[in-house]
Formats: structure tokens, C-alpha cells, sequence
């Protein structure tokens, strides 16, 4: 659907891009206009949430490492060599029937494939660290916030569809969508995502009493 090219393009990240953990930067500028912040509790809050970030980074890279794990590029064109699919065919060609040898994810020519291991996704491992690290520093779930993006644009720009408002309305609910995004755009498995998700959550959760006590906020 349309709503869900602009969700895979919104959350791509891919090269030259401010990449995932900018990304959540500028979730993380939102919430500190939302909520009016003083310089002091940015710091705070930007320290924790890249903390987070880099952390799981490195938590998804060892996952990524150890298990090797190839990714749907590889895998549907291994499995589904000689069968006939329905799939996206290319720019401005839809979805259309054709051998699984020749099968592609939702992404532009120049980037049809990251160069790494799949498992875990590391989309979904920042984006549930750096949004439980909102959850927790701002004591709420709660986003609220919405973009409005032409289905396409990034992807097919000669072949553009509908304008879509994506609604993020919890730090929660926003990962799912970053993560989600990964599977619909053919770059990662359900598996590489609900994984990844889990252990940014756990990365955040391991960090905030770590980062309460170098703040001075310890309990």
C-alpha cells in the first residue's frame, strides 16, 4: 500500500542518511520542543538516549557477527529459484509475477542489499533501545507526533502515489513501525525484527541505572 512504501522509505536510513540512531536524534528533538526542555535536561536526555544507541549498536553487530545470518535477498532467491511470485518488479512496473531468482526488496538500484549479516536487525535494535530510553527518561510512552510524505518519492519518483500521514502515537508504537518497516521493505525477516527490538529494550533497560547514577539521580 501506499502507507507502507512511505513507512519503508521514512525509516530506511540507508546510505548518506542520518542513519538510525540520527534518526531517533530527531524523535529526540521532538520530544524536546514538545515539552519545552532547558538546555540542562537535553544534555541529559540526548547523553542517555546515544548511550542507548551505541550501545545497542554494538549489542546488534556481535548478533549480527556470530550468527551470520543471510538476509531475504539471498534467502528468496535461494528458495523460491524456478518458482513463479508475486513481488515488486522493479521501478514504475508494480507488483507483478516472476521467478523467485528475480525477486528485490522495496529499495532503490543503488542500494538493493545491506552488505552484512541480517540477525539481529539493527533498525529494530536502536529504534527499541532509543525508544524505551524515551520511555524511561520522560516517564511516559507518549509521542504524538505524524509526518506527511508522498508514497515513492525515494524509491520510484516517476512513479509517485498518494500523500500519507504516518502517526507515531507512542515511543513504543514507533520502534514497531521502524522495525516492521524492515520486513515490508524485504531487507530483514519477522525474526531479525522482533529479536532486534527485544534486545535494544533490554540494552535501555540495562543502561538506566547505570546512567541514573552518573547523573546523580541514583535512587
Amino acid at each position: 500500500t501506499d502507507e507502507q512504501k512511505a513507512l519503508v522509505e521514512f525509516m530506511r536510513d540507508g546510505p548518506q542518511s542520518v542513519q538510525q540512531a540520527g534518526h531517533w536524534l530527531k524523535f529526540a528533538q521532538d520530544v524536546s520542543r514538545r515539552d519545552q526542555h532547558t538546555l540542562d535536561q537535553d544534555v541529559k536526555m540526548y547523553f542517555y538516549n546515544q548511550v542507548v544507541a551505541m550501545d545497542a549498536f554494538i549489542a546488534s553487530w556481535d548478533s549480527k557477527m556470530h550468527y551470520d545470518y543471510a538476509r531475504p535477498y539471498a534467502l528468496v532467491h535461494q528458495y523460491y529459484d524456478q518458482q513463479k511470485i508475486k513481488a515488486w518488479g522493479g521501478e514504475g512496473h508494480g507488483m507483478m509475477e516472476m521467478d523467485g531468482s528475480q525477486w528485490r526488496p522495496y529499495s532503490p538500484e543503488t542500494f538493493l542489499c545491506p552488505p552484512f549479516p541480517s540477525y539481529v536487525s539493527g533498525h529494530s535494535t536502536i529504534s527499541g533501545g532509543c525508544a524505551e530510553a524515551l520511555k524511561l527518561w520522560t516517564g511516559s510512552d507518549e509521542f504524538g507526533e505524524e509526518v506527511k510524505l508522498v508514497a515513492g518519492a525515494m524509491t520510484e519518483p516517476d512513479n509517485l502515489g498518494d500523500t500519507v500521514v504516518l502517526h507515531f502515537p507512542t515511543f513504543t508504537k514507533t520502534a514497531e513501525m521502524a522495525g516492521i518497516s524492515r520486513v515490508l521493505g524485504g531487507y530483514h525477516i519477522q525474526a531479525d525484527n522482533v529479536a532486534g527490538l527485544q534486545l535494544g529494550r533490554d540494552v535501555a533497560q540495562e543502561i538506566w541505572k547505570f546512567y541514573k547514577e552518573h547523573i546523580g539521580e541514583a535512587g
